[in-house]
């Protein structure tokens, strides 16, 4: 009992299948395209790889190519023409189902306005990141650069410093050779003034002796 029910959903999905199938094929409009040999080949080996039409593969193929068409499109031509291709979808869809003999088709309201608002949200992301980038280069070349010049100013401070140390040093031996010749200049006056001294106190002294000799006698 088991296996009859699992039969009978079996056939139920293919039933399914087979009925999407056919309204998808109700939905589309015929398109006629002369390829040569090498594309039809192509074409055929990748249908025949993934167990597909090669109907299915064409049609997947060239939706896809069409996206990437319009993705290139300038952004203020690729708005007008996405409202126009909204616009003429309804029109076109009615005349699919008029062909088909079905009451309507359906199709996305809007899919290349979507479509377009899409791509240029990623464009601004993509502007947005090279702008990043370009920032991010700028500051580590500013990096970069003061990263080299920083021994040349160590080196410029340094020899300042050293310049600078070398001045005061020679100001302070001036100095001392100043004191020093001042003090060898002044040593004869000083000496002159030590021996007139001495003089003097000699002659006092024998000065004195004669009168102690002349009042002795």
């Amino acid at each position: 009992m088991t296996e009859t029910t699992q039969t009978h959903a079996l056939i139920g999905k293919y039933y399914e299948e087979e009925r999407e199938q056919r309204e998808k094929e109700l939905s589309l409009a015929e398109l006629k395209l002369r390829l040569d040999a090498n594309d039809l080949a192509m074409l055929g080996m990748i249908a025949r790889r993934f167990r597909k039409g090669r109907d299915d593969v064409a049609q997947e193929v060239l939706s896809s190519a069409l996206l990437d068409l319009f993705s290139c499109i300038d952004a203020a031509e690729r708005k007008l023409m996405a409202r126009d291709a909204d616009d003429a979808a309804k029109s076109i869809a009615d005349n699919i189902a008029e062909e088909n003999g079905v009451r309507d088709v359906e199709f996305r309201t809007g899919y290349w306005t979507q479509q377009d608002r899409q791509i240029t949200k990623v464009e601004k992301q993509r502007e947005k990141a090279a702008k990043q980038a370009e920032k991010e280069a700028e500051k580590a070349a500013a990096q970069a650069t003061q990263k080299e010049a920083a021994p040349a100013m160590m080196d410029a401070a340094e020899a300042q410093t050293a310049e600078s140390q070398s001045s005061e040093n020679k100001t302070v031996e001036d100095a001392g050779q100043y004191v020093e010749t001042s003090a060898i200049e002044k040593a004869p006056a000083a000496l002159e003034t030590q021996t007139e001294a001495a003089n003097e106190l000699n002659e006092v002294a024998e000065n004195s002796e004669e009168k102690e000799v002349a009042s002795a006698e």
